[in-house]
């Protein structure tokens, strides 16, 4: 009899692909070459697949609406976008990123917001003083989201500038309070 594995996750599948392309990375060149030559042969022939089943999903009503339903899991929307199939605005992959992490943001302490997504950078602001996270989980924070976000370059940090304040010279006294 045999048994059958635990299905994995989105996440770990994910991370197996990302651990599996970092081995390659380290082989032979020509090793190296053949390797991405099979995976663009193999994304090449899903990617027609997929549009032939979307093409027919789509000239059926039920069919159209069997899709929108699909594309709200996580491992077909990928599965698209990684295709060329559906296009997203990174605002809204910068979003989904931030809210999947959101969990660990919060039992972390950690307050922080996106500011802007411009072109293939997202901007992040980390709360400051004492719930403000150290560089390294600043960065590793950072990282996550570029590495999550198909075709973002880069994920910068927003800092508040040091504003200039004004006190009224007539508003400083000197000596003991007054009553």
């Amino acid at each position: 009899m045999t048994t059958t594995a635990e299905p994995q996750t989105f996440d770990d599948l994910a991370q197996r692909i990302d651990e599996l392309r970092d081995r390659v990375r380290h082989q032979e060149p020509a090793v190296e070459q053949l390797l991405e030559d099979t995976l663009e042969a193999i994304t090449e022939f899903n990617k027609q697949g997929l549009i032939s089943l979307v093409q027919l999903l789509r000239s059926d009503e039920r069919g159209g609406e069997l899709l929108y339903e699909a594309v709200e899991q996580p491992e077909v929307m990928a599965l698209f976008v990684s295709h060329g199939i559906i296009r997203t605005d990174r605002t809204i992959d910068v979003l989904r990123v931030v809210e999947q992490i959101r969990p660990y943001l919060v039992t972390s302490s950690i307050e922080m917001s996106v500011e802007s997504v411009r072109g293939d950078t997202a901007y992040v602001r980390f709360a400051t003083g004492c719930s403000a996270p150290d560089q390294v989980v600043k960065d590793e924070i950072m990282g996550v989201i570029m590495q999550r976000v198909p075709g973002l370059k880069g994920v910068q940090e927003v800092k508040d500038e040091p504003g200039r304040t004004f006190i009224g010279l007539d508003s400083i006294s000197f000596g003991p309070p007054s009553e």
